[in-house]
């Protein structure tokens, strides 16, 4: 009675269970019905499949192959064990699947929520580099005021912000990313077109479109009012983009951030720089209460490089 004949007699090795390698060999000579084959699967020599199926066989206390004909016939034993196998290898191309198409379009659809200003130009460009490099990436924006940015993250309806100012909260961390500048957008024939910088005391008239002073323009203009205008606004919204909006329909000079002008829109107002200077600034937010997920952080690189290389207006 041979070796392998006195295994079958005396049953398996007890507490001795197959590592992964018996495992990969055992899959590789059952694909290609030799040692010499599943050597060239694995890029191994011959003696070194030979040695990992003895090993195999000794620790289950069992054949799995017969050799025919100078080939290796499959036992019984052999081919369930395979059957079992393939699920496993199932199991491992559906990981690999999935961290392959994580590392395309992340985790689901990324959400991203920004003042209406950032809308505009700021952010469409950074999903248009996104998007460039992942195509498949998934996105819902929502343009929020900045009173309901914190309650995005805390609701999970939010993955990453792009803001004016960081919300104050605990379990939220923002980064400031950029400063940018407020300038004077006037309806096409304003006497102020005629200005080559606008001053505050050029606001002698009501006839003009401004903020209250808790938003973020509101409190950024503070600086170039000082003691306040001359003249209370005769309008006033709360948000650069309405402004904007009410401005092309010759309501008045505003005072905006750069970014929150679209492109099309300068055909139809005039754009003048403002003295003294005012800003305003690019906020980027995420929850602290985990990482934020891979599109976020490559939403964010996209954000920064735009900032940049990209002008506003």
């Amino acid at each position: 009675m041979d070796a392998h004949a006195y295994a079958d007699e005396v049953g398996p090795s007890a507490g001795r269970p197959l590592n992964l390698r018996q495992i990969e060999v055992f899959r590789a000579i059952m694909m290609a019905g030799s040692i010499s084959g599943a050597g060239r699967m694995l890029h191994v020599s011959q003696p070194a499949v030979s040695r990992v199926l003895a090993l195999t066989e000794s620790r289950l206390g069992y054949r799995l192959f017969e050799r025919v004909k100078s080939r290796l016939s499959p036992t019984a034993e052999a081919r369930r064990l395979y059957a079992e196998v393939e699920q496993v290898y199932g199991g491992i191309q559906r990981v690999n699947d999935l961290a392959a198409s994580l590392g395309q379009s992340g985790a689901g659809m990324l959400k991203i929520v920004a003042s209406a200003s950032y809308g505009q130009r700021l952010v469409p460009l950074a999903l248009g580099r996104l998007r460039d490099r992942h195509s498949d990436a998934r996105v819902d924006y929502r343009s929020v005021t900045f009173d309901e940015l914190a309650a995005y993250f805390l609701s999970g309806q939010a993955d990453i912000g792009i803001s004016m100012q960081p919300p104050d909260h605990p379990n939220l961390t923002s980064v400031k990313l950029a400063t940018v500048p407020v300038i004077c957008a006037l309806p096409k024939g304003h006497p102020l077109a005629d200005h080559e910088v606008v001053h505050p005391e050029d606001f002698v008239s009501a006839a003009w479109i401004g903020y209250p002073r808790d938003t973020p323009l509101g409190r950024a203009l503070q600086s170039f009012f000082g003691a306040g205008p001359a003249c209370a606004a005769a309008v006033e919204v709360h948000s650069p983009v309405t402004a904007c909006s009410f401005v092309q329909q010759g309501l008045g000079p505003a005072l905006v951030d750069a970014w929150c002008i679209a492109p099309d829109q300068t055909e139809h107002m005039v754009l003048r720089p403002i003295a003294p200077a005012a800003s305003v600034e690019v906020w980027a937010t995420h929850s602290n209460l985990s990482a934020p997920p891979l599109l976020a952080r490559r939403f964010l690189a996209a954000v920064k490089k735009v900032l940049e290389t990209a002008a506003p207006a």
